[in-house]
């Protein structure tokens, strides 16, 4: 049963970090018309981190 709960666990951070690229793509996106979106870029890269970090704990 353990198993069963660590696997959806991964699976919802895999769709967190899914959905964190797909902010990422956005801002390069935006960055490559012109906006400044340094800040923001920084805090979705960090937000990225930690769920990879947090894939890594699962092993």
């Amino acid at each position: 049963m353990n198993d069963v709960k660590e696997l959806i666990k991964m699976r919802n951070t895999f769709r967190e970090a899914a959905d964190i690229i797909d902010e990422l793509l956005d801002l390069k996106e935006k960055e490559n018309n012109g906006q400044d979106v340094k800040k923001e870029l920084e805090s979705v890269i960090g937000r990225f981190a930690i769920k990879m970090l947090e894939l890594n704990s699962l092993q």
